[in-house]
This record gives C-alpha cells, sequence and structure tokens, in this order.
C-alpha cells in the first residue's frame, strides 16, 4: 500500500520521495501507467436432470437401485423417456419440469451426484448413484463455458 499511494501522483518518468516500511528506505521511479486489464474467468457449467428416489421405510436402498436400474434399461432401449419417467416418478421438486435441474456450476451438489454427473458426456444417462438424498437417475443434457462474475469469482476464490 505505501508503494501504491507514493507513486499515485507521479507521471511515467518521475521519481518519488523517500518512501519508509517496516522493510527499509526506499525511492520509487515510476516507469509506466497501464489501465487495468479486467480478468475474465469461466467455469463449465452442466444442465441436467435426474429422477429421485428417496429411501427409507417404504423404500430400500436397494429397490430404489433396482428401479432405477430398469428406468435407465428402458430408456437405452427407447421404450420411454427420461423426462417422462422424471415426471412420474421423481420424488424431487424438479418432477414437474421432467427432472430438469437447469444450468449449474461446479459445487451445486453434494459429491457423490457432482462427481457422477461430471464423468457423463452430454446425452449419457447414468448408472444409479446413492446420495444422503436417496438414489439417483442423473443425464447431462449440455455443458457449457459461462463467464463469471467478480463476486462469483471471489466466492469460488474463497472456497478453494
Amino acid at each position: 500500500p505505501a508503494f501504491v499511494t507514493a507513486t499515485q501522483g507521479l507521471q511515467p518518468g518521475q521519481v518519488s520521495d523517500v518512501v519508509r516500511t517496516g522493510a527499509g528506505f526506499h525511492i520509487l521511479k515510476l516507469i509506466e501507467r497501464k489501465a487495468p486489464e479486467r480478468l475474465v474467468v469461466t467455469m463449465v457449467q452442466t444442465r441436467a436432470r435426474h429422477i429421485l428416489l428417496r429411501t427409507g421405510p417404504q423404500l430400500s436402498e436397494a429397490t430404489a437401485l433396482a428401479r432405477l436400474a430398469d428406468y435407465k434399461r428402458r430408456i437405452a432401449n427407447g421404450a420411454a423417456d427420461f423426462q417422462s419417467l422424471a415426471r412420474e416418478f421423481s420424488q424431487d421438486g424438479s418432477a414437474a419440469q421432467g427432472g430438469d435441474l437447469g444450468w449449474v456450476q461446479p459445487g451445486s451438489f453434494v459429491p457423490e451426484f457432482e462427481q457422477a454427473m461430471n464423468r457423463l458426456n452430454e446425452g449419457e444417462v447414468s448408472n444409479p448413484v446413492v446420495s444422503r438424498f436417496g438414489v439417483h437417475l442423473i443425464q447431462v443434457l449440455a455443458r457449457r463455458e459461462a463467464a463469471v462474475s467478480e463476486r462469483e469469482a471471489r466466492e469460488m476464490a474463497r472456497n478453494s
């Protein structure tokens, strides 16, 4: 901060008065000024959908895994489509939208879900994935590079 203060009023080629810091005494010469460059940070966002079956006394994990494996087979065979199955069977707020979770950035989901989602190519359907919310079947619809706002970039840096 002392160097910034000492050079603020200088023009290129000018020399500062003596600046004292904890490291000693300094004389600064301003060589040139550049306009600050705006750093553009991007991240890969994913648009995914899922079918969630909540496990508990009514539905065991093994049964949920078997049902979702069956749904995946039906989707692969063309006997059903992901969106219709999600509307009918998903036990999540996204069911009405066919399981569509919208565009999400890294860190939006629990690790088990996110790791499985990140391994998928566009259009691909996961094997059933167990998380603390239940068992999921995930489909990646698309991926894109998106610019991150300065606030989001600061938040990402804090969380790293």
